[in-house]
């Protein structure tokens, strides 16, 4: 019997395909309509026919197609049920007893993670950091967030979707029903029907079905939208619309009422700036990048090569353990995004530019796309921009599960359909040799939200908020065992006192502050006995040998087992290694595997020793910033815990090890 798609799948694929400048880097939209074929033909995952169906379509072999498939998580090629739960054991879920939900999942679905129930209705897994770090535990039932959930209501979400078997479900409703505190002020619920742009979730049934706005929320018993908290009495920049205007802040008749896309106008409009104006106007800011390194924006612009065509790409891929921040700027305000998009394009003269979104962020997917569609619609995009000679397409790209694609290089691999993995710098630099071998920019979801701001307002007001190593506003979620968790927009120069008991309330029940990573898992940790009065700037924590890093916070109390949140940590970079390089690769693997010898009580009294030796071959000299054996950081980075555990906590391991090797003696033989 031959293998063909429905004529909807067929032109979906075809108007997927023209998008793009090549035709592979179609390859992951065409996988989930593929994945979604394949179940309406009756099987509960991605088959070799419909990679091979994939494959002629875009002009590469069956086997390109399908080593490609098999390096994404949200590709299926085993069945899963129709109901795929999705439990975060990652550290701030963990920290919050998910391990807990995870057993009751388990025990309630009658299926262990990575199998499927008898009936083929529910398959549970337990997976790495899904973004949902504020809100912990969190879930996701076919991709979509449940907040806030607990073992009770985890076992009653089973029986109800047993007994309900709904074809499609919703976030929302989901969220009112079984989920409890939320990662940030819930975003108004989703327009009925709308479905993710690939179609995003489709292949497992997914789909919101509430209705929009504010009464929405209150009559789903939805979390009422509430300010984004920060310090000081500067106005919020990143947040201040849906402060403001928490019912509608994501669409595009707000936007505009509140200033949206003056910015442009500004720079397109008469006498208009020059690209390179804008370029300076940014270095002057010194705005720099919101994703990690810290790198000032404009410099990264400047070092843009000649050679046309250059290309944009914002990595929405946002991964990092404990960082959900970029998520809520694009569920709660993605025009603001996207003007950043359009004029850093036209800085960079960029024709063809692209937002990679996190492909377990169903919402923000789906908000981003409708605001690229209405920016289209207002002539914000597409051709002759606001009557000027410029042209922009921007096109949205889903992931489909690889934290490594948040590395520029990886989300470059990835965006031209090959499996993320990172690339060699030098020679590729993504500025020089980029997406499709060409100049690129590549910049953050927070980092290109500022910049409709400066344009606006001017650099020098920019310039002049907060310390002038570190000026403007900054988003820093922060999770864990804090009375508040959430997304705080700051001005750095604060505490971390100020920011762990005045913003985020303090600890939970009363207890000892222990330790907390600064900056994402990748960071070194903080103590209060060294750093709780340390300023909140790049220039103070890189001097304490750290990094502001994705302004991640996870906070830990003192009844954290520390060397279990360290082998968390581990676990996770261990799980999330490309596997091109063998420190990385073999390395993230072994120290997983000590710390989980100590933890499981077989710890021996060299392993203190052995996890120093294992990890100063993956980055030698143990230092910060990590020495690098590897074509990316990822490997690096999984030391950052283990020298934290063992310069700070070196004496639970011991204690660990002691347990272990405490084996009882019945003195006169069995009684």
């Amino acid at each position: 019997m031959s293998y063909t798609w429905s004529s909807a799948a067929e032109d979906l694929a075809r108007r997927a395909i023209a998008r793009y400048p090549e035709p592979r880097s179609a390859l992951m939209p065409l996988l989930y309509i593929a994945m979604q074929e394949d179940r309406n033909r009756g099987k509960a995952h991605l088959t070799d026919d419909g990679m091979r169906k994939v494959a002629e379509m875009v002009g590469i072999t069956p086997a390109q197609a399908a080593a490609a498939a098999s390096f994404y998580t949200m590709y299926k090629l085993q069945p899963v049920g129709r109901y795929l739960i999705s439990v975060c054991t990652s550290l701030s879920c963990w920290l919050a007893g998910a391990d807990d939900v995870l057993h009751a999942l388990e025990e309630e679905a009658g299926a262990p993670s990575g199998h499927t129930d008898e009936e083929g209705l529910i398959t549970p897994e337990h997976v790495e950091c899904i973004g949902a770090c504020g809100g912990a535990p969190a879930v996701q039932v076919n991709y979509e967030f449940v907040e806030g959930v607990d073992p009770d209501r985890v076992r009653e979400m089973v029986r109800w979707l047993r007994s309900e078997r709904p074809e499609c479900v919703s976030g929302d409703r989901l969220q009112a029903r079984f989920g409890g505190c939320v990662s940030f002020p819930w975003a108004i619920p989703d327009p009925t029907g709308a479905v993710g742009p690939v179609p995003a979730f489709s292949p497992l049934g997914t789909e919101s079905t509430s209705p929009n706005g504010a009464a929405a929320a209150e009559a789903a018993d939805l979390p009422a939208p509430s300010p984004t908290a920060g310090n000081g009495d500067i106005p919020m920049i990143l947040t201040a619309r849906m402060n403001e205007h928490p019912d509608t802040s994501h669409t595009l008749a707000r936007y505009e009422a509140t200033g949206g896309y003056t910015a442009l106008r500004k720079v397109l409009g008469s006498p208009g700036m020059a690209p390179g104006e804008i370029t300076e106007e940014i270095k002057a800011a010194m705005l720099r990048g919101r994703g990690g390194a810290g790198f000032p924006a404009g410099v990264k612009w400047s070092f843009l090569a000649p050679a046309r065509p250059s290309y944009l790409v914002v990595n929405a891929d946002e991964s990092e353990p404990g960082t959900f921040k970029d998520r809520q700027l694009m569920e709660r305000d993605p025009h603001q995004m996207i003007e950043g998009v359009i004029i850093s394009s036209y800085a960079n003269e960029v024709h063809n530019a692209f937002i990679y979104v996190r492909g377990e962020y169903p919402k923000a997917a789906r908000r981003v796309q409708a605001a690229v569609e209405e920016a289209y619609e207002a002539g914000y995009l597409g051709r002759g921009i606001l009557g000027s000679g410029y042209d922009l397409e921007l096109v949205v790209h889903l992931g489909a599960g690889a934290y490594i694609c948040g590395e520029e290089t990886a989300l470059l691999a990835s965006l031209e359909g090959r499996r993320g993995e990172p690339r060699l710098k030098p020679p590729y630099f993504p500025a020089a040799k980029g997406l499709y071998m060409m100049p690129t920019i590549v910049n953050n979801v927070e980092t290109l939200a500022n910049v409709p701001w400066i344009v606006r307002n001017g650099a020098a007001a920019y310039a002049a908020i907060g310390p002038s190593g570190s000026p403007g506003r900054r988003m820093c979620s922060v999770s864990g065992h804090v009375n508040r968790p959430g997304n705080y927009e700051i001005v750095e120069g604060l505490t971390w006192r100020d920011l762990i008991f005045d913003l985020a309330g303090g600890i939970r029940d009363g207890n000892r502050l222990k330790a907390w990573v600064p900056g994402g898992a990748s960071s070194p940790w903080f103590v209060p006995e060294i750093h709780l009065d340390t300023e909140v700037t790049k220039e103070a924590i890189d001097g304490h040998g750290s990094m502001t890093g994705s302004g991640a916070v996870i906070v830990m109390d003192e009844t954290t087992d520390m060397a279990a949140a360290a082998e968390r940590l581990v676990r996770f970079f261990a799980h999330e290694s490309c596997g091109q390089c063998t420190p990385c690769r073999e390395g993230t693997t072994w120290l997983d595997m000590i710390l989980r010898r100590i933890m499981e009580g077989h710890g021996r009294p060299v392993d203190a020793d052995l996890l120093l030796d294992v990890s100063d071959n993956i980055s030698p000299g143990l230092r910060w910033p990590p020495a690098m054996t590897t074509i990316c950081a990822l490997g690096p980075s999984a030391v950052s815990p283990v020298v934290s555990l063992l310069r700070y906590f070196r004496g639970e391991v011991d204690d660990h090890v002691r347990a272990a090797n405490q084996v009882p003696v019945v003195i006169g033989g069995p009684r």
